[in-house]
């Protein structure tokens, strides 16, 4: 019985080989209604059901290893699946082998490539165990961007927390410099104890009352 959530209708067409096909019905017994198209290539087309594409690749995924897999190989180059809602589209965090961007059939794909900008290319590898890549691939690394936790701290993709640090510069005048500090923590809140117990922050205050008539920065240092 189809659950009320799962009314979304997903097509997925299947693209088999000549030979293959007549294969198939004598391998497994199991027949799937198909039409000869002008490449010797059978092509044949099944629905799925479900609340997003994610959850129609899952079932169009279990029904192909149940009955074909076994002939046809990895879905990779078999199996396309469309996408009415458009649900796949590309931004910074788009992942090439969710489950989500798995199996696209040409449209999504030409629309994928145009609204990727260059990032994305099509995907024509497959891993050494056969496990299927994904329908697209990244042609340029992923652009990720610096979070800033505190008006003073901030962390890179890859976890490494950074402690803007004020320094009083000696000389004539009344200057100060801001340089980064490299912090061994890894969370906020103990970011914000180490930079106390360092006293990272003893000049903190200074620079907020102080007139600062020039500020100056220098390159990322790690504090002893």
């Amino acid at each position: 019985m189809m659950k009320f959530n799962e009314f979304q209708k997903y097509e997925a067409t299947l693209h088999i080989p000549y030979e293959k096909y007549f294969e198939l019905i004598y391998e497994t017994k199991y027949l799937i209604e198909a039409r000869l198209g002008t490449d010797r290539q059978f092509v044949a087309c099944k629905s799925f059901y479900g609340c997003n594409r994610r959850s129609a690749v899952i079932k169009a995924s279990e029904w192909y290893n149940s009955h074909l897999k076994k002939v046809l190989g990895n879905p990779q180059h078999v199996m396309f699946i469309d996408d009415p809602l458009q649900e796949v589209t590309y931004d910074d965090d788009f992942v090439c082998t969710d489950l989500r961007n798995k199996y696209l059939d040409e449209n999504t794909i030409s629309r994928l490539l145009a609204e990727s900008h260059g990032d994305l290319g099509r995907e024509s590898s497959m891993q050494p165990d056969g496990v299927p890549l994904g329908s697209v691939k990244r042609l340029r690394k992923r652009k990720r961007k610096e979070v800033q936790l505190t008006d003073r701290l901030s962390q890179t993709p890859s976890g490494t927390i950074y402690y803007k640090m004020t320094e009083v510069v000696e000389g004539r005048g009344c200057s100060v410099k801001v340089r980064k500090i490299k912090l061994a923590s890894k969370s906020l809140l103990k970011a914000k104890r180490e930079v106390i117990r360092r006293g990272l922050n003893k000049f903190e205050k200074f620079s907020e009352t102080k007139l600062i008539p020039s500020r100056k920065f220098s390159s990322i240092n790690q504090a002893a």
